[in-house]
């Protein structure tokens, strides 16, 4: 169903080694007055349903507020926790129950201490708590979980434990470099992703829950990705509608032609006009950029060509040896072999 991601807030709780610089000192929250417009018109656009991001969307001083304010409209909503303040909010979520599709709860880790390492001591624990409420109460729930060089060889064992735990279903993704990401060695290189994503295929054909990859990994399709396919709109903290949420903060402001504008300045529909139009002028480009025959083997990891078409990742250059800075691979089968 066409959905809309909205990120609540870029304050956190936690202050995970992966995530963005700027979440571990964010300090803004989406006003409601932008929310109000949104629900106002999206479904106009055949938008009926609203994912909550963050940060940690449950710290917005108003998330129940919204919660009920997306229910009332007849939205059905879901949103992405780390988990730490489900004990506090469930409850007052079981009104809305019948619009609630399921939550997201960040797994990074089968094991207390992998997971532990990377979101905070206790984090894992109160996973696994979030978790049983939701199994007794009956609330829908899946996990997503951030393949990184500490916890690549758990994937079988959390998939596994996604299984047991009456998961709905369990998505990896690939991380989103960052300078911090790249000097302290937690991505994988192109090889290694490769890999992984050979893993998950047949983990895949092998367990009964759903098991998706985020966009991001290797493909041959040059536009796979919901946004893209104007299935999914990315709203930031700040109101402003973003190609995606990938790129939405990213970079330390390097790059911002990934916003096409701001709720506080424009109507939802204009909006969304200038959002159709960009998405078109993006694919015209890549076509003319695989037509041409410029394209190297990192630019089928679509997320790594979005953060150069949109220079995201200009900071690389300080990482000439960087496996992402020479982008290109030898093929040898289905696999990269560095060259």
């Amino acid at each position: 169903m066409p959905g809309i991601l909205i990120e609540l807030t870029n304050r956190c709780n936690l202050s995970c080694q992966h995530c963005l610089d700027g979440r571990h000192r964010g300090n803004g929250d989406l006003k409601i007055e932008i929310l109000e417009r949104i629900l106002q018109h999206a479904r106009g656009h055949g938008f009926d349903y609203l994912s909550f991001t963050g940060g940690e969307p449950t710290v917005h001083s108003g998330f129940i507020e919204i919660i009920t304010m997306v229910s009332e409209a007849g939205y059905n909503f879901g949103f992405v926790t780390n988990g730490w303040n489900f004990t506090r909010i469930y409850e007052k979520l079981l009104p809305y129950h019948n619009k609630l599709t399921g939550i997201t709860f960040s797994l990074e880790g089968a094991r207390e201490e992998t997971h532990d390492q990377l979101r905070g001591r206790g984090s894992y624990r109160r996973v696994m708590q979030a978790v049983s409420i939701c199994v007794v109460r009956d609330i829908p729930f899946t996990f997503n979980t951030v393949i990184r060089s500490h916890n690549r060889g758990e994937l079988h064992e959390i998939a596994g434990l996604s299984e047991k735990l009456g998961s709905r279903g369990l998505r990896f993704g690939h991380l989103i470099p960052t300078p911090r990401i790249v000097s302290e060695h937690m991505d994988l290189s192109p090889i290694e992703r490769r890999e992984t994503e050979g893993i998950i295929r047949q983990l895949q054909k092998t367990l009964s829950i759903p098991i998706v990859m985020a966009p991001g990994y290797y493909t041959t399709e040059l536009f796979p990705c919901a946004p893209l396919q104007m299935q999914e709109i990315n709203i930031d903290w700040r109101g402003n509608v973003t190609v995606c949420c990938n790129l939405s903060g990213h970079g330390e402001d390097m790059g911002n032609d990934d916003i096409i504008g701001n709720l506080n300045e424009m109507g939802f529909s204009e909006a969304y006009g200038r959002l159709i139009q960009a998405n078109g002028k993006f694919q015209k480009d890549k076509l003319e950029h695989h037509s041409s025959g410029k394209f190297r083997d990192a630019d089928y990891f679509p997320c790594w060509y979005c953060l150069n078409y949109f220079k995201k990742v200009d900071w690389l250059k300080e990482f000439p040896s960087n496996d992402w800075s020479r982008g290109v691979w030898k093929k040898d089968g289905n696999c990269l072999v560095s060259s």
